[in-house]
């Protein structure tokens, strides 16, 4: 475990409001929740990578209708989560194993800042679990950091490398991650490409097979 998840099991109920105060340094995540919704309707969204429920509250206040599923390797997904427990559920499984249940699938799924943390061996497989639980017309999103230079990214590096205690984190170039997006999400193309701020660093790629729209 990382020092940052050591300090914030310590601060009772102020984890919550300072979490987000970190957070909200990197990226707001309001504004991907209004970006997804405005232009993406949903019944079932599957989050990968949702660790502590942060933006699965946020896609909940975004889409009030929807069935929402958070999956996470961590051993509490979720565990921040506030928002209408009806209608959101956390699991701690691998996508992998989730694709082997064969669940009912899901219109969209969304990946947010969870590549980069990845081992490279796993990028496009979970891209393609991806793509095995979303429906025929469903919408893949895909968020992360893009690697760059300059303070920002050098503050977002040291969070995700030494903060969290990842030795994994490596973050991809905008070559990089299209070409991740070409090998795990085959057949799809690129609907929208969209910069969440605070930081330009922040790429959203909103994927779709061609013929199918909103």
């Amino acid at each position: 475990m990382g020092i940052g998840p050591t300090i914030r099991h310590k601060l009772g109920r102020f984890e919550i409001p300072a979490a987000e105060a970190y957070r909200n340094r990197f990226i707001n995540l309001d504004d991907l929740a209004t970006t997804l919704a405005s232009a993406l309707p949903a019944k079932r969204i599957l989050e990968i990578g949702c660790g502590d429920g942060s933006f699965g509250q946020r896609l909940c206040e975004a889409y009030p209708e929807a069935e929402y599923v958070g999956i996470d390797v961590a051993p509490d997904p979720g565990r921040l989560f506030r928002g209408d427990t009806s209608r959101a559920t956390f699991r701690s499984i691998p996508s992998s194993e989730l694709v082997a249940e064969r669940p009912q699938l899901f219109d969209l799924v969304c990946i947010v800042d969870v590549v980069h943390h990845l081992p490279e061996s796993l990028r496009v497989p979970v891209l393609n679990d991806a793509v095995a639980l979303s429906t025929e017309d469903g919408v893949i999103a895909v968020k992360d950091w893009e690697r760059g230079a300059g303070i920002a990214h050098a503050m977002a590096f040291a969070a995700d490398r030494y903060v969290t205690g990842d030795k994994t984190v490596r973050f991809p170039s905008r070559e990089e991650l299209r070409g991740y997006l070409a090998a795990g999400l085959p057949g799809y193309d690129i609907a929208l490409e969209a910069r969440i701020p605070p930081r330009r660093n922040n790429v959203l790629y909103v994927m779709r097979r061609p013929g199918h729209s909103a």
